[in-house]
């Protein structure tokens, strides 16, 4: 069984020393060749998709920034195929590799659900928009309420002393009461004043929504985070949403993670064992070397051998 020589240098293996693997060793390094393309295609579409839609990049900065990613993954994935297999080893290649899934997966998920961040952003807009209207609103609303209850309290007072019930006792319509009759009126206009105004608030708001829903605003300037956010709030508000979004998510983090998990899943093999038996054939001759030219007794050997 052999291997070509695309998928030896995808590994960083030579053909010539792939020539000579085991059967074994060849049907791994195959699988580690094959599983490095899914990240590295997935990050080269993501990055291109984002640039260009989300950033709306041109045509050849997008390319380059897919180029970038896919080639950042790839020396990343190589990085974690190269690392041995000790237990902080493989702990410290799982984390790095959990986070790369992570963000892999966040970015797919956001060109595959464009159309309902869209919807999403067009939503909490709206509902920016409302909520901006009606605090004016509200406001507008105690304040007329403060008017019309300065204008009854004012008209009363002025009856009252018309009446003679209060004020000078006196029942007349006479400069006191004239007076408090004029801020009566004063504060009847401040009144209608402040209803007219409630009014064109309102007036405003109807017709901001109308404007809104006949013609929202593109999304196209959102950022990144901003659909981020928006994304989560939709799955957050469905359920049906939220089940598909984790199936994505899922099936993006288990693509992500292909590498490690074959690396994870894969045991040594004949030519791992006879490399480590090479090293230590190598270790232990030149240790007998370094004795032989160090030592008392190798210096002797050596001047024996001379004489």
């Amino acid at each position: 069984m052999t291997m070509s020589t695309y998928l030896c240098r995808v590994v960083g293996e030579t053909p010539q020393r792939a020539a000579r693997f085991h059967i074994s060793t060849v049907r791994r390094t195959t699988t580690f060749a094959i599983a490095i393309h899914i990240p590295v295609l997935l990050w080269a579409i993501t990055g291109f998709v984002i640039a260009s839609k989300i950033f709306h990049l041109s045509l050849m900065i997008s390319a380059s920034i897919a180029i970038a990613c896919s080639g950042l993954i790839y020396l990343v994935e190589r990085i974690v195929l190269a690392t041995p297999k000790v237990w902080f080893v493989n702990v410290s290649r799982l984390v790095i590799g959990l986070v790369i899934s992570i963000l892999g997966a966040s970015t797919v998920d956001l060109v595959i659900f464009d159309r309902e961040i869209a919807e999403q952003l067009r939503r909490d807009g709206e509902s920016q928009l409302l909520a901006e209207h009606n605090m004016h609103i509200q406001v507008q609303s105690t304040v007329l309420a403060q008017k019309k209850d300065e204008w009854l309290k004012a008209q009363t007072s002025a009856n009252c002393e018309a009446n003679g019930t209060c004020g000078s006792k006196v029942r007349s319509v006479g400069p006191v009461y004239r007076e408090l009759a004029r801020q009566s009126e004063l504060l009847r206009k401040d009144y209608k004043a402040a209803q007219d105004h409630l009014a064109i608030l309102t007036d405003h708001k109807t017709q901001a929504l109308d404007r809104w829903r006949t013609a929202p605003p593109s999304v196209d300037q959102a950022g990144l985070l901003a659909r981020v956010q928006a994304l989560h709030a939709y799955t957050m508000s469905n359920m049906a949403a939220l089940l598909a979004w984790s199936l994505f998510f899922i099936l993006v983090l288990f693509f992500e993670l292909m590498v490690v998990l074959c690396k994870l899943v894969f045991g040594d093999t004949v030519d791992d064992e006879l490399d480590r038996m090479r090293e230590l054939i190598s270790e232990k001759k030149a240790r007998e070397y370094v004795d032989m030219m160090i030592s008392p007794l190798g210096a002797a050997r050596a001047l024996l051998s001379q004489s």
